[in-house]
């Protein structure tokens, strides 16, 4: 079995790196990065159908894409290798939980998998404001979760999300649960500046439902919901 690795922050983004060395010590398979030449978060699911899309192969497994996490997922199970049969998106700097898997560009290679009849996961940190993220401690959470769903068998037309909860260095280590999807809206709270406005939602006072993703990753732990196509 071929693994993809994409992500939405960027190829040269630190929970890319934490993801492909996660993956790395889970399977012997071959690992190829296919990933955004630049910072592409909250571009949802769009793909470029009016120009060029530049691609650049930095070696025979890790490929800069100039486009969107979708159009990488399009070209590289596609085009760019013929054996993909996983996909594994992130790790984002920052949650998608609930209703952000909307315009998560995390959450939409996982997707676009997930269409082309892939088995997929989408990997995302939660992040508080004054905290900077341990990428090294978020490296064996990534481990632990990969042992379980690389063997988990997945409904068809469905894909799994996971969120990492952001925790103080003393805190203890998080449990993985398995939860549904938050249904409430997501924030939309806006500064107005000069020129227009300013989103600074703050996921942190979020509202959620007992036992849903926002819920489990919010109180300090893993959580794993299952996403469906329909």
């Amino acid at each position: 079995m071929a693994f993809l690795v994409t992500n939405d922050d960027g190829i040269d983004a630190p929970g890319i790196h934490a993801l492909h060395k996660a993956l790395f010590q889970v399977t012997s398979d071959r690992i190829a990065v296919v990933a955004p030449k630049h910072h592409q978060s909250g571009c949802g699911h769009q793909v470029n159908i009016r120009t060029v899309i530049p691609v650049e192969w930095r070696s025979q497994t890790e490929v800069s894409v100039d486009s969107t996490p979708a159009d990488c997922v399009r070209l590289g199970v596609n085009y760019l290798y013929d054996d993909i049969e996983f996909v594994v998106s992130g790790i984002n700097g920052g949650c998608n939980l609930g209703s952000d898997i909307y315009p998560s560009g995390t959450i939409a290679a996982a997707r676009e998998a997930t269409i082309h009849g892939l088995r997929a996961i989408a990997f995302s940190h939660f992040k508080r404001t004054d905290w900077e993220l341990d990428w090294e401690r978020a490296t064996p959470w990534t481990v632990q979760v990969l042992h379980k769903l690389l063997d988990q068998p997945s409904d068809p037309g469905t894909f799994w999300s996971v969120n990492f909860p952001h925790l103080e260095p003393d805190a203890p280590e998080p449990e993985i649960v398995f939860c549904s999807l938050c249904t409430r809206p997501l924030l939309t709270e806006f500064v107005k500046q000069e020129d227009g406005y300013l989103y600074v939602g703050d996921d942190i006072n979020r509202k959620s439902d007992s036992g849903t993703d926002v819920d489990v990753c919010l109180s300090g732990n893993i959580a794993i919901a299952q996403v469906s196509l329909s």
